[in-house]
């Protein structure tokens, strides 16, 4: 009975300690400084530039962001960027009902450049999907996020996100 009972105290102090932090790839502590409101201008095609809000959470104990894109519409986005095997990804979960996983492919001083590999979250390479995004910093209150759309195997051009943080 007694070694039944050490072994439970055992098991709850390994419960009670907390995990050691996993090692973050640097390019996430700069998306960490997104973390907020940020608002503007989203242009889609040649039409009139249509009201965006854009909301980064740091979620996950720390481990993932989550991007709410045109936080409030109909068509609302989430995208959630996170590390796998010590690089930087994002899965963009889209309303045209598909799913795209994108990896950093380039990092500068001041944007962030995620593409697709492959067809991991769609259903081939010729549906409609987001296959690529940059992250520009203007300043650390200005950024540019440009998405850009592929139809069969084709990009359509972009969608480029102006975004302001709201204080």
């Amino acid at each position: 009975v007694l070694s039944v009972l050490g072994s439970v105290q055992m098991l709850r102090a390994d419960m009670d300690k907390k995990p050691a932090a996993p090692k973050m790839p640097a390019e996430f502590d700069k998306l960490k400084a997104l973390v907020g409101t940020w608002k503007g201008t989203a242009q889609k095609g040649e039409g009139k530039p249509m009201k965006a809000i854009n909301r980064f959470e740091l979620t996950s104990g720390g481990t993932a962001i989550l991007e709410k894109i045109g936080e409030g519409a109909d068509k609302q986005m989430i995208s959630v960027y996170c590390a796998e095997n010590g690089k930087l990804v994002m899965t963009h979960y889209c309303s045209v009902g598909n799913q795209p996983k994108m990896s950093l492919v380039k990092s500068t001083d001041n944007s962030l450049v995620f593409a697709m590999k492959g067809t991991e979250g769609i259903g081939s390479a010729k549906d409609m999907h987001m296959h690529a995004m940059t992250i520009t910093w203007k300043d650390a209150d200005h950024i540019t996020e440009d998405w850009s759309m592929y139809v069969d195997g084709k990009s359509q051009g972009s969608c480029p996100f102006e975004l302001t943080r709201v204080k």
